[in-house]
């Protein structure tokens, strides 16, 4: 099992550089096609994968990354990875710098059985809606 959380952690770690790197598609590799980011404040947000890989590195960009504690948990074939991340982070030119709680799911592909993120939740107790706003202007679908 705790070879197990190893992964997940490792596979975070993975993702998050790919996505400081600006590598489109090395995250989208990792994203599942059922993949949905969902941004918990005032006004939620949610994204769909497409919506996802399209900003990164240029409409969505990180400049440092860092976790707090990790925790890690697999039950059922689901990873579950959960820690705080502060960010070096842009959104459409809105700072979205600062100290986010982050739980991600992962799950194995049916075809290649490689393990892809489907779920990520992030919050950040705010008052003000430029970040919410900036998320939801990335929407593709709109």
């Amino acid at each position: 099992m705790a070879d197990s959380n190893g992964m997940i952690e490792a596979l975070e770690h993975r993702l998050m550089r790919a996505w400081l790197g600006g590598e489109r598609k090395a995250v989208a590799q990792m994203l599942s096609s059922r993949f949905r980011l969902v941004a918990g404040s005032a006004t939620p947000v949610l994204l769909d994968r497409k919506s996802m890989v399209d900003a990164i590195g240029d409409r969505w960009t990180i400049g440092a990354f860092r976790f707090g504690p990790v925790y890690t948990r697999m039950t059922d074939g689901v990873g579950i990875f959960a820690a705080e991340i502060e960010l070096e982070s842009r959104i459409d030119g809105v700072d979205a710098s600062g100290r986010w709680w982050m739980t991600d799911l992962w799950t194995k592909s049916k075809i290649r059985r490689r393990w892809q993120l489907v779920d990520r939740q992030v919050a950040r107790p705010e008052s003000g809606h430029a970040i919410p706003a900036a998320l939801k202007g990335l929407q593709l679908w709109r």
